[in-house]
């Protein structure tokens, strides 16, 4: 039996060191770290490199505090409620560096990552991208008549924050919900730290193993963090908070009034304290049930 896998948020990100390579998986609106990526944070984390899965507030979040010096990414994105802003500010001000990749190359790397390989060939699309990011684009030879092949970098992330529903002390983690890439970016990782919103019995875990997405072999640390998605959602426990998210925004219209934000919800809350600033009743509300199911 292995022993506990479970540690404080705090104590979860306390080793990631200034300018180490992070992964964040979730997808948007859903299963962002956001508990972690509050802690590093406070941290006062530096010069972190960004390899987020397609997401909103948590790789923004961690630009506008001053965390990031470069990001991989597909795309970082607001959907409807706008573009990211401290990820276009800090990208037009040319304070951030962006490699931008296309979805096969993200994929692809982070195959090359998790099989030890250099890197790994994709299907050549017609994309321009190769322009831009040489460092993780080349041409690979072919014969006359061959597909045209690309070369992608490996994607090697040193640590990875995750968030899923639930898992056991021992780090079996599960998803009640979809996974998105999380699966993936773990194997590809050196290091895996998921938050979940409830820690279960093994017994939970094995009625129902086909909901285990990460095994404990994989997992590092697991962090309980009940709504430590929010403002996203946790797939099947709550939904995203919109009003939050819009509140983000505005917020981040100037430095002092993103620097008030950070503040009141990141500088000075812990997990606990950040949880009684948005409230019970606004957090019952976003709670997926038979009821509010709409």
């Amino acid at each position: 039996m292995t022993k506990s896998k479970i540690v404080s948020v705090d104590e979860a990100v306390a080793e990631i060191p200034d300018g180490a390579k992070v992964a964040l998986g979730g997808w948007i609106f859903n299963s962002q770290p956001m508990a972690l990526v509050r802690a590093l944070i406070r941290k006062g984390s530096r010069d972190l490199h960004l390899i987020p899965a397609p997401g909103s507030i948590a790789p923004d979040m961690l630009i506008g505090a001053g965390c990031v010096a470069s990001t991989v990414c597909v795309f970082i994105s607001f959907e409807q409620f706008g573009l990211a802003p401290h990820f276009r500010r800090q990208s037009e001000n040319g304070t951030l560096k962006v490699y931008d990749l296309d979805g096969p190359a993200i994929a692809g790397g982070l195959r090359a990552g998790i099989c030890d390989l250099p890197y790994m060939p994709v299907p050549d699309l017609g994309t321009d991208l190769p322009k831009f990011a040489p460092e993780h684009y080349w041409p690979l030879p072919s014969k006359p008549g061959e597909r045209r092949m690309l070369a992608v970098a490996a994607v090697k992330p040193d640590v990875c924050l995750l968030h899923a529903q639930q898992a056991d002390e021992h780090g079996n983690v599960q998803h009640l919900g979809p996974p998105f890439f999380d699966a993936m970016i773990a194997q590809a990782s050196r290091r895996v730290i998921v938050s979940v919103d409830r820690i279960v019995s093994t017994d939970t875990i094995r009625r129902s193993n086909h909901l285990t997405k990460l095994p404990s072999a994989m997992v590092d640390a697991v962090v309980e963090a009940p709504f430590g998605a929010h403002p996203t959602a946790s797939p099947s426990l709550y939904r995203s908070d919109e009003a939050h998210l819009k509140d983000y925004v505005k917020s981040s219209a100037s430095a002092e009034t993103f620097s008030a934000y950070l503040d009141r919800y990141v500088r000075s809350a812990s997990s606990s304290a950040y949880l009684d600033t948005i409230g019970g009743s606004r957090l019952a509300a976003l709670a997926v049930s038979e009821t509010n199911l709409k």
